[in-house]
């Protein structure tokens, strides 16, 4: 990805075409590359570049971030708090810190790789949660070793199948679980 694309992130939330909510604190898009038949993106104002930049005096912000996207997503889907995936990449390829709130299916369009599946399916996505009680304890975030994790055979989240292709592990959530495909 060129450092130009990197910033892509920024350009998207300064673009009125692109925002869907907008306050104070946060902007919420759409993610431009949905994993999820919903998925959209929480990006904070603060100039934050991603999970590494968070401090013990950034946890109120995270708080809000996840409240403002999950009440967005649930009011504009009317999906339940429980159908959701909510939480960051260890890792981004993009220049803002960004809360992902989308919807647990994981059948979207541009779901095509095992190490997509992967990014929210191993430690690799880190909740909230987890980012708070870290940075309560220690005053930092503590990131995976490495991304191996997002290159392992992917599996189900819903029983132990396994496989290396993304389109085998569709065809089983649509056969087995009645995941639909919105492919």
């Amino acid at each position: 990805m060129t450092n130009e694309a990197r910033n892509n992130l920024i350009l998207s939330m300064n673009d009125p075409s692109n925002i869907l909510y907008s306050d104070e604190f946060v902007v919420i898009i759409a993610d431009q590359y949905p994993k999820s038949e919903h998925h959209y993106l929480v990006m904070p104002k603060e100039d934050l570049f991603d999970v590494r930049s968070l401090k013990k005096h950034h946890i109120p912000k995270l708080i809000y971030m996840e409240l403002k996207g999950l009440e967005y997503v649930m009011h504009t889907t009317g999906l339940f708090a429980q159908d959701l995936l909510v939480g960051y990449h260890a890792f981004t390829s993009m220049n803002r810190l960004h809360l992902h709130v989308l919807s647990k299916d994981l059948c979207g369009p541009h779901m095509r790789l095992p190490q997509q599946w992967n990014s929210f399916n191993t430690e690799f996505f880190i909740p909230t949660h987890k980012i708070i009680s870290e940075l309560q304890s220690i005053g930092h975030v503590v990131l995976p070793s490495n991304k191996k994790m997002l290159h392992q055979p992917v599996q189900c989240d819903k029983c132990d199948f396994l496989t290396n292709e993304i389109k085998h592990l569709k065809l089983h959530l649509e056969m087995v679980h009645y995941v639909p495909q919105n492919v």
